[in-house]
């Protein structure tokens, strides 16, 4: 029996448990006994554009158990692909064979090339969309007792924590109904689209970038390349329970610098050349010298 029809047939915390390669009294002990306050440690690590990121990291125990249910859903993720010849090329993050280079090099040799985030990706999936999904999606329709089980391993104060293993692919299930939806937008509109976690593209060859999709802020920022998402994006994204992080928009053009998940791709992708000098400063220190100082990246 394949993994996706194992789990679908599952009605108890100890089939799931099997599933893991968990005894059941440890599973149980984990989601119900521990105190919650001791299953995560809690720290920030700073951002590339400034501010902190807080990470909640799960304990060993609980750690190893995410993992399983992370590799668990892959594996139900590419027998549906399989099974329903869907190449799935839009979500790039937390994908096997997938990654920044796959992501950006959608959007490679574009006249236009728009950039936004979704403010708090992981903390707006709650533990009743984790469930709710695992219930009533078609390709999953678990038992209700199996989708509690899964969505109390998942989350944590009623939220997917940022350093769970199965976060990244429980995010991307979730969001699997924005991009569908983004990506008939983004067809209309005569855009390509793509996701990277919490990071969208939209990119295209046409004279005027689509209005749908972003418009220039009116401001003195449009000259920074900061632009305003469309009202037909905008309702999208609210719809499907995601809010715009309204200061991270960006507008490149063709005669401009264009990036991608940190990837130049105004021609071919490549790195951007402060990293690569910064690199060959430290290769030359360390080979020179035998020690080397880590630059900070522009």
């Amino acid at each position: 029996m394949s993994r996706l029809a194992t789990l679908k047939a599952a009605t108890s915390l100890s089939d799931v448990a099997k599933l893991l390669g968990f005894k059941p009294n440890k599973l149980s002990y984990i989601l119900y006994r521990q105190l919650a306050a001791t299953k995560y440690k809690t720290f920030q690590i700073p951002k590339r554009n400034g501010g902190q990121r807080t990470i909640k990291a799960p304990i060993d125990a609980l750690k190893l158990l995410q993992r399983r249910l992370s590799d668990l859903l892959q594996d139900c993720v590419e027998e549906i692909n399989t099974a329903k010849q869907r190449k799935d090329r839009t979500a790039h993050g937390f994908k096997r064979y997938r990654s920044i280079i796959t992501n950006a090099r959608q959007h490679r040799h574009r006249r236009w090339v728009f950039n936004l985030d979704i403010e708090d990706f992981f903390p707006s999936i709650n533990f009743g969309r984790v469930r709710g999904f695992l219930l009533k999606n078609r390709d999953f329709e678990l038992h209700e007792g199996v989708a509690t089980v899964i969505a109390q391993i998942a989350c944590h104060e009623n939220t997917l924590p940022q350093g769970s293993p199965c976060s990244p692919i429980i995010s991307n299930l979730v969001a699997h109904l924005l991009d569908m939806r983004l990506v008939k937008l983004a067809s209309q509109a005569g855009c390509t689209y793509s996701r990277y976690a919490d990071d969208l593209t939209f990119s295209t060859n046409k004279k005027e970038f689509p209005a749908d999709i972003a418009r220039p802020s009116g401001t003195e920022d449009a000259a920074s390349h900061f632009w305003l998402p469309g009202e037909a994006l905008q309702k999208v994204i609210n719809r499907t329970g995601f809010c715009i992080n309204a200061k991270k928009t960006r507008q490149m053009y063709r005669a401009s610098r264009q990036y991608v998940t940190g990837l130049v791709v105004n021609k071919k992708i490549n790195v951007r050349w402060e990293y690569r000098h910064n690199v060959r400063a430290m290769v030359h220190s360390l080979v020179k010298s035998g020690t080397f100082k880590i630059l900070c990246n522009p």
